[in-house]
């Protein structure tokens, strides 16, 4: 008898469950939608990413997420509810607060960017530990170290010239996002590591280029399944899953080889070697030796964002010379002040070449690889951000690919224009006047004391790299490469699958 009512109460029991379930989605749902904090202040944004977070992170494993927060703020305005607890902002003034020194934590998201489990960077939210990290790799970025890794860059470029020269005959077009890839790793080498790849020279690739693409794409799972989830995708016998797993792997493996390489006490180095700086600094107050996971980790995030947001900003920029003539041209021209080609690779001279700078500025301002959404987490307490009122634990956030796209700023912002930056004026190309507000609305790399630690050193490697193709080369866009194959997937880094471009011989002494 007992048995028999046991079965029989079993269906009032799993309808029960059900019921108590939807009751509880549905009162979260409204309690989203109209009466949780930022409900009530009417914050505009679509009511399906009001209700739960599923819009949000559909839109991340879509990689569309920083496109589909652009359109939002089309249709909506400057500031957008994009999930229950989650804010984006578009006007440049609250982005600067956001990112002004450590007014606010960096969101859950950011405790994926670590590699081996080590913390870096990119990912910590401690001052001091931060403030750490920076000073092993601030030297490099000075200008008299910047000025000696120029020099020290010089062979690479000539070795990427000849390399186009051996493969680019008979009309044969290369994939020019993944031979940029190898190149800027070559030149991360010998500018901060003191580790020669020399992957152009000897045309060996490393493992790397792969491995970062997939790290990004195991990052987008690891953020936004939650851990049980994740973990059984993990444990899924399918050949690709495995490969983007086994990422943060090969990227620490190949960072424990440099750490391993690298001299355990001081000594007389040839180039700077953030490692080396990481792997003998001590602690101010116990002594002890910075932890072996941190340094890799340190690493690991240099070997992905120096290598992947460089080449990207590359491939964009040589894309744009082929699709716009007269910006190739004009550098040309720019170039031809050098007098000869010997100068053309002095880091001097073209940083006083205002055309180039602005052509470099404007594909950055289009096509910034570091343009995704990043958030960040008011603390404890509430803040007021863009007129509203935002209680603690709310994740703002901002995308420099939107802000670099204000009409007011930029006419026709979708175009690469670097006369948005330059005038003609009396035969030369002068910097405009009055260029604050675009200043402030230009973010590639990001704001306050967290803006990218290797700017100087990008910035160094697009004037040379960029200058030593247009001087040696005709750009042409091959049939397969288009508008639409070159709008880029949103992997945290924005970047197009592939770009193939034909590369025709034409030194500036046969103009």
């Amino acid at each position: 008898m007992n048995t028999l009512v046991h079965r029989a109460l079993q269906p009032d029991v799993a309808l029960a469950c059900l019921a108590v379930s939807l009751s509880w989605l549905i009162g979260h749902a409204l309690w989203n939608l109209r009466f949780s904090p930022l409900a009530r202040q009417r914050i505009p944004g679509p009511a399906y990413a009001a209700v739960s977070d599923l819009w949000y992170q559909c839109q991340a494993l879509r990689f569309r997420r920083v496109f589909e927060i652009q359109r939002l703020f089309k249709e909506y305005g400057p500031v957008v509810r994009v999930g229950p607890n989650r804010v984006a902002f578009l006007e440049s003034q609250p982005i600067h607060e956001i990112h002004r020194a450590f007014a606010f934590n960096k969101a859950e998201w950011w405790k994926h960017g670590n590699f081996g489990g080590g913390p870096n960077t990119l990912i910590t939210n401690d001052p001091v530990q931060h403030a750490r990290f920076r000073r092993w790799h601030s030297a490099g970025f000075r200008g008299d170290r910047l000025q000696k890794t120029a020099r020290l860059l010089v062979p690479q470029l000539e070795d990427l010239v000849e390399r186009l020269q051996a493969d680019c005959g008979d009309g044969v077009a290369v994939d020019a996002l993944r031979l940029f890839k190898v190149h800027v790793l070559d030149m991360l080498g010998i500018a901060l590591l003191d580790y020669k790849f020399e992957q152009i020279h000897k045309r060996e690739e490393q493992p790397l280029v792969q491995y970062n693409n997939d790290w990004l794409v195991d990052l987008a799972f690891r953020s936004s399944f939650p851990p049980t989830i994740y973990g059984l995708l993990k444990k899924l016998p399918i050949k690709r899953l495995q490969e983007i797993f086994a990422a943060d792997a090969g990227i620490c493996a190949l960072g424990e080889k440099i750490y391993n390489e690298t001299p355990d006490e001081p000594t007389e180095i040839e180039g700077m070697n953030i490692v080396a700086s990481g792997k003998w600094s001590r602690d101010p107050i116990t002594g002890e030796k910075t932890p072996k996971a941190e340094v890799i980790s340190e690493i690991g995030i240099f070997l992905l964002a120096g290598t992947d947001t460089t080449a990207v900003t590359i491939t964009y920029a040589m894309y744009e010379l082929a699709l716009q003539p007269k910006l190739y041209h004009t550098i040309r021209e720019e170039l031809r002040q050098a007098g000869d080609q010997g100068q053309v690779l002095n880091l001097d001279f073209l940083r006083g070449l205002p055309y180039l700078g602005a052509v470099i500025k404007d594909v950055l301002r289009v096509h910034g690889p570091a343009s995704s959404y990043f958030e960040r987490t008011v603390f404890p307490g509430a803040t007021e951000l863009g007129g509203y009122v935002l209680p603690a634990g709310t994740e703002v956030g901002s995308t420099a690919r939107a802000t670099g796209r204000n009409e007011t700023l930029f006419p026709n912002p979708e175009l690469v224009d670097p006369e948005h930056w330059v005038v003609r004026k009396d035969g030369n190309w002068v910097e405009r006047e009055n260029l604050a507000k675009m200043n402030t609305s230009w973010l590639p790399f990001g704001a306050g004391v967290r803006a990218c630690a290797g700017r100087p050193l990008a910035e160094v490697e697009l004037l040379l790299t960029i200058a030593a193709v247009v001087s040696n080369f005709r750009i042409a866009i091959h049939e397969s490469t288009t508008k639409a194959s070159m709008i880029p997937f949103d992997l945290s880094a924005l970047s197009p699958q592939s770009c193939l471009l034909h590369f025709t011989p034409h030194p500036l002494s046969e103009d």
